[in-house]
């Protein structure tokens, strides 16, 4: 008695109705993933580099090796998980700069880095007393998600931050935002600016002002002196609220009670110091936020939420105010799916207009019909493992539509030519799609 050997491609034929049924829920699963899932511009990678910062003030570049650097180049190596090979350091006058690597299976480089900085904390007191500072910096990896502006024409520095820290406190509501950084911010100072003609009148010295201001409560770092003969450090107590008050300070009395003040030898004003460095945009003053978006969310989503909040604050906002995106990674990625979305569209338009030139209709709806399932099941498995959407997984979808559409082609290409020696539509499918597998396969039917 024989018996036929059933393989998995005749079983499913047998059975398609439960083929159809998990197909079905597959391509729903999928089109559900490509809504849920998680959407980010680049794929997330591990940095295992850091830098170790070192400052002696005062030291030489000799001083600093001897004394800092080789005692913190061995306290480094004790960790097991830093690449020696790869980890250097530079010294200079009063300081050193450790470049850190971290081994290849190291995975978890945040657990790393928050027990390396709390050894390093207990480490700093066996340095010099002269070691001012001792930190580590491993933010190398983080990427801004969105960047914005607020901008005006009118108003300070002072009030666009009142109206940063508004903002901000709107948007740490958001679940999937992790971190927000200023850029940008001018910190204001009272100015003092001394009158030498009118000092020199009084026969008031520098260094006799000083002193009587420092008598009367300047302890607060508040700005300098500054002419061509010295930079000396102005101070201020907080008790004084204004620069009025800071020029109503007596500086001089005599036994008959006249009294100079600081208004009298100097003009104090309240101002913004000449910047380093500062921020435009659109040829305005502007202040810059950048977000980031907490691992394993969905950026598109992430978009809408924070462009929902955005909208809500600039109606609130006066006139002059406004808020400006110069980046925005929820579009970018928004956009890439789109443009996917739309190849996909296009590559089953092309192939049912030009495999009907070829075959019939039936064939070249059988034909397209692959595509589509093909890549939402693909989704829907990306979504299952954990998989993100991101520039990589999607040209790798897109590069899978031509060999979709090849072997689709193939496979019923193979189907007519059995059909043409006389093959029954039955085992035409089987044979075809078998050889569809391994080309180089051959039936048996017992």
């Amino acid at each position: 008695m024989s018996r036929r050997k059933i393989d998995i491609v005749e079983l499913a034929m047998r059975h398609r109705q439960i083929v159809l049924l998990i197909v079905s829920l597959l391509v729903m699963f999928g089109i559900y993933a490509l809504i849920a899932m998680p959407k980010q511009e680049f794929p997330v990678f591990t940095i295992r580099q850091g830098l170790v910062i070192g400052v002696y003030p005062g030291a030489t570049s000799a001083e600093v090796e001897e004394q800092l650097a080789k005692p913190l180049e061995k306290f480094i190596f004790t960790f097991k998980e830093v690449k020696k090979k790869k980890t250097y350091s530079t010294s200079k006058d009063g300081m050193v700069i450790v470049n850190v690597e971290l081994n290849d299976d190291v995975k978890n480089k945040d657990e790393f880095w928050s027990k390396f900085k709390h050894g390093l904390e207990g480490f700093k007191s066996e340095l010099p007393s002269g070691v001012l500072a001792l930190m580590a910096n491993d933010d190398f990896g983080d990427t801004s998600a969105f960047l914005i502006t607020l901008e005006s024409d009118d108003k300070t520095y002072r009030e666009l931050e009142k109206y940063l820290e508004e903002l901000e406190n709107r948007l740490r509501r958001i679940d999937a935002v992790p971190t927000l950084r200023r850029y940008g911010l001018q910190k204001e100072q009272i100015s003092v600016y001394i009158e030498q003609e009118k000092l020199a009148a009084y026969g008031i010295s520098p260094t006799t002002l000083a002193a009587n201001l420092f008598t009367q409560g300047f302890t607060t770092m508040s700005g300098s002196v500054d002419n061509d003969s010295f930079v000396a450090p102005i101070h201020v107590s907080e008790t004084y609220k204004s620069e009025k008050d800071i020029a109503e300070q007596i500086i001089y009395s005599d036994p008959t009670g006249h009294v100079i003040r600081l208004k009298d030898v100097a003009r104090v004003t309240r101002e913004y110091p000449d910047p380093d460095s500062y921020i435009k945009n659109n040829g305005k003053k502007c202040i810059l936020l950048s977000m980031e978006m907490r691992t394993g969310n969905n950026i598109v989503q992430f978009g809408k939420d924070v462009n929902k909040v955005l909208e809500s604050y600039q109606k609130e906002l006066p006139k002059s105010v406004s808020i400006y995106r110069i980046a925005d990674q929820s579009k970018v990625v928004g956009d890439s799916v789109y443009n996917f979305l739309k190849e996909l569209l296009i590559a089953i338009i092309a192939v049912v207009l030009i495999i009907m030139a070829l075959m019939p209709l039936k064939v070249a709806s059988i034909a397209a019909s692959t595509i589509p399932i093909s890549i939402f099941i693909s989704l829907g498995l990306f979504y299952a493992f954990g998989i993100e959407l991101n520039t990589v997984t999607l040209a790798v979808l897109i590069v899978t539509l031509g060999m979709i559409v090849d072997n689709s082609i193939v496979i019923i290409d193979c189907y007519l030519e059995k059909l043409d020696k006389g093959m029954s539509r039955w085992h035409a499918s089987i044979a075809s799609a078998k050889e569809s597998l391994n080309p180089y396969s051959r039936l048996h039917w017992l």
